[in-house]
């Protein structure tokens, strides 16, 4: 089913065999049908802007995401995701201080349909994070990581529109004494997303949410919105572009989202 963004801010969300996808960062509570299999590339460039004591610091950034996704059963799926980090860099004034490249952890999820109430399906997202990243790079936490999504998704005028509200909790370990004081073990996340159908095949997203900051020198929230385009070109492919904007100082000022998904 081909769906679109929508307005916001509602906090119903779901519908049988809704898929909503990238550019959106909150998840839907669909499934990839068994037998079929979908290939996700999708790309990230952020930049940062920020002011201390010793002057400006700006933080630019590329990354890329490989995802795999199929259904193992009926109403469940599997999908696995590999990030690479291009180039993070970090200046302060004109001197370069960091630029970090190379693998970030694996991750494997589960999402199973467990329930349709009153127009609402809701879905729960198990997930693992395998270290394999860069860990000496600040790629990985260098342990395994485990948390879970509650996904709800409403549809609306036979798909035309959607909405999505997603609860995350994560837990995180960590090596080291210092690593443990200066990051946070249990991060909570709360996201509402959007679609509506503007042509055939053009669908517009929005997305709005926030999350606890990992860094216990402060206790903002991460917030962020975004608004993008998915293009499906053909049943076997799927453009989409966005833009995303951090509303909180722990996120990225700006961000500009690419990708595509090959569906088989």
């Amino acid at each position: 089913m081909r769906q679109i963004a929508v307005m916001l801010l509602v906090l119903v969300v779901a519908a049988p065999a809704a898929y909503a996808g990238p550019p959106l960062i909150t998840d839907d509570a669909g499934t990839v049908e068994v037998g079929r299999l979908e290939l996700e590339l999708d790309g990230a460039t952020g930049f940062d802007h920020d002011r201390d004591a010793g002057g400006t610091i700006d933080r630019s950034s590329t990354d890329t995401l490989l995802k795999v996704s199929t259904g193992l059963y009926r109403d469940l799926g599997l999908a696995v995701s590999l990030p690479y980090t291009a180039s993070a860099r970090v200046r302060q004034g004109d001197q370069l201080i960091s630029n970090v490249d190379g693998f970030g952890d694996t991750l494997v999820e589960l999402k199973y349909d467990v329930a349709r109430l009153a127009g609402i399906t809701f879905a729960l997202k198990p997930a693992l994070l395998a270290p394999t990243g860069r860990y000496g790079a600040g790629l990985s936490e260098g342990r395994w990581q485990f948390g879970s999504t509650l996904i709800a998704t409403r549809e609306f005028n036979d798909g035309a529109y959607a909405l999505h509200a997603n609860l995350g909790y994560w837990h995180h370990s960590y090596r080291t004494e210092e690593a443990r004081a200066a990051n946070r073990g249990d991060l909570w996340s709360g996201s509402l997303a959007g679609e509506a159908r503007l042509l055939a095949g053009l669908t517009a997203v929005a997305d709005v949410g926030l999350a606890t900051t990992q860094d216990t020198s402060t206790s903002e929230l991460s917030a962020y919105a975004l608004t993008g385009l998915r293009y499906a070109v053909s049943d076997h492919l799927d453009l989409d572009a966005g833009i995303k904007v951090g509303l909180t100082k722990p996120v990225d000022d700006i961000s500009l989202l690419y990708g595509l998904v090959i569906k088989f």
